[in-house]
């Protein structure tokens, strides 16, 4: 009776050691198939991180087209109230335009810091989404600064046109 009950014993535990084995290669292949999930996931997430990026870029050279675009605006406006003023070529139009282009070399400084990630760059997938990330700020603080600029520049140019809109009605109501 011993011997049936050790044997019986053996088979049970030659079976348990199957049944382990088994399950082992089960979880190997288990935890195999998550690694794969969690890099596809990965690349999947840094894809979509570097597409936010480019076109977070792509809006700052748009952001810094605008101001270009508004300063040359202002300088016109400048210009007219020269002329109102009888200041043409006077130091304070000189100074003024000056200040317009220092604005618009500031603009370009910023859209030089986001040239790089214009296009989609695809050597970033290499590299951890936290960078990624991190660059995605700071492309978003450009496109903040920007927008700061050109609203600024807007709000000049509506002080100078209504400046020069006074200096006409002069002009209109002494003909």
């Amino acid at each position: 009776m011993a011997e049936i009950t050790t044997i019986v014993s053996a088979a049970a535990s030659v079976i348990s050691a199957i049944g382990g084995a088994a399950a082992c290669i089960a979880a190997f292949r288990s935890a195999g198939h998550a690694q794969k999930v969690f890099n596809e996931n990965q690349k999947i997430e840094k894809t979509f991180a570097l597409r936010q990026l480019s076109i977070t870029a792509h809006q700052v050279a748009v952001e810094v087209e605008r101001i270009k675009w508004s300063a040359q605006g202002l300088k016109v406006a400048y210009k007219t109230l020269a002329v109102f003023a009888g200041a043409v070529g006077g130091s304070r139009q000189t100074l003024m335009l000056q200040e317009v282009e220092d604005k618009v070399k500031a603009a370009d400084c910023i859209k030089e810091k986001a040239s790089p990630f214009v296009k989609f760059n695809t050597l970033l997938l290499n590299g951890p989404l936290e960078e990624i990330s991190n660059r995605e700020i700071l492309i978003s603080q450009l496109l903040a600064e920007a927008t700061a600029l050109r609203e600024r520049i807007e709000i000049e140019f509506s002080e100078i046109q209504a400046q020069n809109a006074m200096y006409r009605e002069k002009v209109v109501q002494g003909a």
